[in-house]
């Protein structure tokens, strides 16, 4: 049976804030930790958490040949669908014997869950840290929070596979059980829990009254779920998220409802 510690005597332990371990447990990133009556708990052996940095992290750098069936999947996948696309082709695109793909994965099937693992992944691991979050949400403007604070940015080299592999997510979401949970639970719950989480912190330390932020998360989520869509029909991926005034646009009226709403009635 394990001991299990409160995240502020871990974080003690770590010289992390209790802020950043909360996060740390949110993402999955600290091995024994559960949650019990909206509190965290973590096992006394646990291994620090600082070893498991992003830098650190390298459980999808694929190399030689298995990079290259990775990297050609996805395009063919998105480019094709995936059921529309066999072993050979995947093959046939990088110059190898159908049978040398199976050195690598068992199956076309094992491929697509890989991609997945690696959209989760990225998707999550691609985040602002706590401390920093807490610096824009006191000095930046709301515009610079709602942009640098509340989206994802992912590393240039697999900002295209991300989009790609959003893409795919979206085209089998409704056949495809995995597809499904990760477009609900990333894209949707996840999307509007981080928003919801910043905007919450932004009343805490006084920067904003309070309000409802869930529906404000809700909001720019939406937001941001259209922008996604918009990308996905519109490539390049690497110039057309940059130039889009109706994102602006959306993120203001979002600011305009942060600045600009009546005090509630029983104050």
């Amino acid at each position: 049976m394990f001991d299990y510690k409160t995240v502020e005597e871990k974080a003690t332990e770590w010289g992390l804030t209790p802020r950043h371990v909360q996060h740390l447990c949110r993402k999955g990133k600290i091995e024994g930790a559960v949650k019990r009556a909206g509190a965290w708990f973590i096992s006394d052996e646990a291994p620090n958490p600082v070893k498991n940095t992003k830098a650190d992290d390298k459980p999808f750098k694929f190399v030689g040949t298995k990079k290259k069936i990775f990297d050609n999947s996805i395009k063919l996948f998105t480019q094709k669908g995936y059921e529309n696309v066999s072993i050979n082709d995947i093959a046939a695109t990088i110059g190898i014997r159908q049978s040398a793909v199976y050195n690598h994965f068992k199956s076309k099937q094992e491929i697509l869950e890989t991609i997945y693992k690696f959209y989760y992944h990225n998707y999550l691991i691609d985040r602002i840290d706590p401390e920093v979050m807490d610096s824009l949400l006191q000095k930046a403007s709301l515009m610079d929070i709602i942009i640098k604070g509340f989206l994802w940015e992912f590393d240039e080299n697999i900002l295209g596979q991300m989009a790609d592999i959003s893409k795919i997510i979206i085209q089998r979401a409704s056949t495809d059980e995995s597809a499904a949970e990760i477009f609900q639970k990333l894209m949707l719950e996840e999307g509007v829990r981080f928003v919801d989480d910043g905007l919450k912190r932004a009343v805490e330390i006084n920067r904003l009254a309070p309000f409802n932020t869930r529906a404000v998360a809700v909001l720019i989520n939406s937001v941001r779920l259209c922008m996604l869509l918009w990308w996905l029909a519109n490539p390049p991926y690497d110039t057309y998220m940059r130039n889009v005034k109706d994102e602006q646009a959306a993120y203001e009226y979002v600011i305009t409802l942060l600045t600009d709403m009546d005090p509630p009635a029983n104050q």
